[in-house]
């Protein structure tokens, strides 16, 4: 069988790829023990990381003359602030750390972790001197490792009300397709480019990948 280019970045990220799903922040929400002051400090987090991921994505438009790419990137855009942060805000006004007249959530008054902002400068600096097809090798893990580890926990008897909120949203039918037009357009980008962009796409999405592992670290360890 021959394995696509997608598989292959997976791959060759396979030890981080399994140690992100087997983390202890993923398995202490599975069985109900995560404290919810370090979910509460991870949604803060990501939630400033996707304001920024979802100009990351305008940026991109910007790097391709593909009408099919650049409607792609919007749709994926409007999606991660009209759903994804929604979302976010929703589980965070129920958990009472948010009133309406907060939101949405200032983010002003979060303070990025060093983890959050190395990740931030990361995608920055792809989006400002990679070409577009390393842009999307930057950004593929963070929606493709959501949606396995979702995948995952749905197998899973939560109980607690807001894990399991979480975990219904991430593994949703537009979660997983949104994850395989992500690969599809890996496969037709790795086909389109030479082995030396390859290899750049490759090296991105292994970094991206190392980035994902630490954000859950920083979000147990509440800071780092």
């Amino acid at each position: 069988m021959t394995v696509t280019f997608a598989e292959e970045l997976k791959q060759d990220s396979i030890k981080t790829w399994q140690e992100i799903l087997d983390h202890r922040f993923i398995k202490e929400l599975s069985e109900g023990t995560l404290p919810m002051n370090k979910f509460v400090y991870y949604l803060k987090q990501d939630h400033y990381f996707l304001e920024v991921f979802s100009k990351f994505l305008h940026s991109a438009k910007l790097k391709t003359t593909n009408t099919k790419m650049k409607k792609w990137l919007e749709i994926l855009s409007f999606n991660t602030i009209n759903f994804e942060m929604k979302m976010q805000r929703d589980l965070l006004y129920s958990l009472g750390v948010t009133s309406p007249s907060q939101l949405p959530i200032d983010l002003a008054g979060i303070i990025p972790s060093k983890t959050t902002q190395d990740y931030i400068s990361f995608l920055i600096r792809v989006s400002s001197v990679g070409k577009f097809s390393e842009i999307v090798s930057v950004m593929a893990p963070c929606p493709w490792t959501y949606l396995e580890i979702s995948q995952k926990l749905s197998k899973d008897n939560i109980k607690n009300k807001v894990y399991k909120s979480w975990v219904r949203f991430y593994s949703s039918d537009e979660s997983f397709k949104q994850v395989v037009e992500i690969q599809q357009i890996l496969n037709l980008l790795g086909e389109e480019e030479n082995q030396q962009y390859r290899q750049r796409m490759i090296n991105h999405f292994v970094e991206a990948c190392n980035y994902e592992l630490h954000f859950w670290e920083m979000a147990y360890n509440l800071g780092g």
